[in-house]
């Protein structure tokens, strides 16, 4: 078996010798040429299929470098929003902090500050809990601002650390009030359904108009006069009625509520 072989190798191995002897006389040219020349379309297209091959692969690496830095950039775009949401509430609370600041130092009324820790909102109820209480001398009914002294509803309901606070339009809300015209009407400020609130039992011969303001009359005990509630946004008349009603606008939104301050006695 091993002479097979040999015998194979030293053939291959004269062969070889015989072509390179061949070769260098020149003698293979012809044959060479026309190799080369039935070859030539086989090496163009292996050719067309490296360069094909090596330019899918750019494309591929180039496309996958194009959506890493995308990911990246949109990465980068959302932490700028959420930043810049962070700065814009911060910057919020501390315009409204400063206006109620102000409100206190301004005002001769004592007060304990409060942040709402939760909210309740359903068709009809409107109210939300802050984070003092007994403990901080709350009570039931005491008068609950927000920034420069606006009325936003009352203490209803106090526990050792946290009490309950009925909004102004709360269904169950109702505050003694003025509005500040020529004939100092008086009148209920009542909660509609956790929407709105309007003024009620208002004399028909009384005359109202929109813009007036409604502030607190004073007529409750644990609630200051003049306190600003809203202003007059239109008014309902019923002929042969002995009140009218009139709908009014909040001040501000009792649906952003933050911090708010508690008159206490």
């Amino acid at each position: 078996m091993l002479d097979k072989i040999l015998k194979y190798f030293l053939y291959g191995l004269l062969a070889i010798i015989v072509v390179i002897f061949l070769h260098y006389l020149g003698w293979l040219r012809q044959v060479e040429s026309l190799l080369i020349k039935g070859l030539s379309p086989l090496q163009e297209n292996i050719n067309q299929v490296v360069k094909g091959s090596k330019n899918f692969y750019e494309r591929w690496l180039k496309k996958r470098d194009l959506l890493k830095e995308n990911e990246q950039l949109k990465n980068q775009l959302i932490k700028l929003a959420i930043d810049d949401s962070r700065l814009k509430a911060l910057q919020e609370e501390n315009e409204l902090l400063k206006k109620e600041l102000n409100f206190v130092e301004e005002s001769k009324l004592k007060f304990v500050s409060a942040k709402i820790i939760s909210g309740v909102s359903d068709p009809f109820s409107r109210s939300v809990i802050i984070n003092r209480g007994k403990r901080d001398g709350l009570e039931k009914g005491l008068a609950v601002v927000a920034s420069e002294g606006i009325l936003v509803g009352k203490i209803s309901e106090v526990y050792d650390d946290f009490s309950k606070v009925i909004l102004l339009n709360d269904n169950s809300s109702k505050v003694a009030a003025t509005i500040q015209n020529l004939d100092h009407t008086v009148g209920l400020v009542e909660g509609q359904y956790g929407l709105s609130f309007s003024m009620t039992n208002i004399p028909q011969n009384q005359e109202v108009k929109e813009g007036d303001k409604v502030v607190t009359s004073g007529l409750e005990g644990k609630i200051p006069k003049n306190l600003l509630i809203a202003e007059v946004e239109s008014v309902k008349s019923t002929e042969n009625e002995i009140f009218k009603t009139a709908i009014l606008k909040p001040i501000i939104s009792l649906d952003n509520l933050s911090y708010v301050e508690i008159i206490v006695p």
